[in-house]
């Protein structure tokens, strides 16, 4: 751009029209710059991964209005099932809500990477100590370094972008396990504190019948001491089991994001019926390989690793800037070019650095390649084996000790067993009853782990162990 008057009347007008003429070109340039930020289509995105691999539709969107008080306080009026705690912690937990605004920084890092660097504008006016007009000097300069750098930037920016995404998604599908882990465990720790509560009030009942027999003269002091003392101690393990499940319950409530205090919650769906489950790990690790959001996540996070190597090679030459200058007083106008020499910083503490996270995001995607093997033959080998406890449990353990005790109980009553037989029998029953609940969590809760190890709901589990 060029400004030049050699009539002395006309300079102050002149001057006027070069300024306005670079005011005018620099918002032209601006105009040609505005961009928006608009994230939506990633959230979308988002929502429909974690669709996907939870099984779950309606989700948490961070532009759509959340769930009100009034309809969070609906859900909980009826009690809670399963799958209403498992959309409630989707919809209102507040740490995947903060998760998601991540996906929004990475969509505003891609519209900033396609964005041109501004223009510079430089005036100078020199005014004479003597006499003499004044010189102006004026130029507009751009950066070309935008040139090789734009395309480079906006290929990372895209893969962080798709990276955050696949995060955001696999954090989701973790949330829904934890979910459906807490809710096991609330109705597990609540099975187990009503079978506390039936045992102490089982052993008050021996007490007093031995305390009976003892007043008769049938049974001893020594009798009656060692069943009050087992009732004491149902007493402590009927606090206890009412402690553990409270903190179950509000732990689950942490999930859903819940403030009000739920000690009144009903959780209207008990601990899965289910036979059994056939799993061929060899056939989920390879699934879970190719679906595994986490394990995706990071693949993209290698890509963006790359071009931000190759970004910071390209910045050996940090600053590279084209332009016109013009100067009145020498009536000239020409073009201005500038360039920073790369003499003593040529980038490569960057390039370094840039190089070594590289590497260590692909080491950190071998871990998970490699972990995800493992992870999901101990999930499998623990769901057979817990399903097993269960029915080992139930057909042969607790029938085995319902019989032992009534046999002892009779042989009480007729004198041919002693108390110490009697505690241990009903100690053996108690402990049959936990172990079966306690077994029954487990396996419902493995199936949860399996989930999470995959990366899928069950029913696509089951359906890729059939193919």
């Amino acid at each position: 751009m060029k400004y030049m008057s050699n009539n002395p009347h006309d300079q102050r007008r002149e001057t006027w029209r070069f300024l306005v003429s670079v005011a005018a070109f620099a918002i032209v340039i601006l105009a040609s710059g505005c961009a928006t930020v608009d994230p939506r289509p990633d959230y979308d995105r988002a929502g429909h991964l974690i669709e996907v691999s939870t099984g779950v539709a309606d989700a948490h969107h961070p532009l759509e209005p959340g769930l009100a008080n009034e309809e969070l306080e609906s859900r909980l009026a009826d009690g809670l099932a399963l799958q209403e705690s498992v959309e409630t912690a989707l919809l209102n937990n507040r740490r995947l809500q903060a998760a998601f605004l991540d996906i929004g920084i990475a969509r505003a890092d891609v519209v900033q990477s396609g964005l041109l660097s501004n223009p510079s504008l430089g005036i100078t006016i020199l005014i004479p100590f003597t006499s003499g007009a004044t010189d102006i000097q004026a130029y507009l300069a751009q950066s070309i370094v935008d040139l090789w750098e734009m395309p480079i930037m906006k290929r990372a920016a895209g893969h962080e972008l798709e990276s955050q995404i696949l995060r955001v998604a696999r954090m989701a599908g973790t949330l829904v396990a934890e979910t459906r882990r807490a809710y096991y465990d609330t109705v597990a720790a609540r099975e187990l504190l009503a079978i506390a509560e039936k045992n102490e009030a089982l052993l008050l009942k021996s007490y007093e019948t031995i305390r009976i027999h003892r007043e008769a003269g049938v049974a001893s002091s020594l009798d009656e001491l060692l069943q009050l003392r087992e009732a004491q101690q149902a007493e402590l393990a009927v606090r206890e089991a009412r402690l553990d499940a409270a903190t179950s319950l509000r732990e689950l409530a942490a999930l859903l994001s819940l403030d009000a205090d739920v000690d009144d919650l009903e959780l209207t769906d008990p601990l899965p019926e289910l036979s059994i489950p056939s799993f061929d790990a060899e056939t989920l690790i390879t699934f879970a390989r190719d679906e595994r959001l986490d394990l995706r996540a990071l693949s993209e996070a290698v890509l963006a690793d790359d071009a931000q190597v190759e970004l910071e090679y390209a910045r050996v030459f940090p600053e590279v800037s084209l332009g016109f200058g013009a100067e009145r007083e020498a009536n000239s106008i020409g073009p201005t070019a500038s360039i920073t020499l790369p003499i003593f910083d040529q980038n490569q503490a960057q390039i370094a650095k840039a190089e070594y996270r590289r590497l260590q995001t692909v080491r950190s995607h071998e871990d998970l390649y490699l972990g995800i093997a493992q992870d999901i033959r101990i999930a499998v080998d623990r769901a057979s084996t817990r399903w097993g406890d269960v029915d080992l449990y139930r057909d042969k353990l607790l029938p085995q000790s319902e019989a032992n005790l009534e046999f002892t109980q009779a042989a009480y009553g007729t004198g041919t067993a002693g108390v110490i037989a009697l505690i241990a029998s009903q100690r053996a029953l108690l402990e049959a009853h936990r172990g079966y609940v306690v077994a029954w969590a487990d396996a419902a809760s493995s199936l949860s782990d399996l989930e999470r190890a995959v990366g899928l709901p069950l029913d696509r589990i089951r359906a890729a162990g059939e193919q």
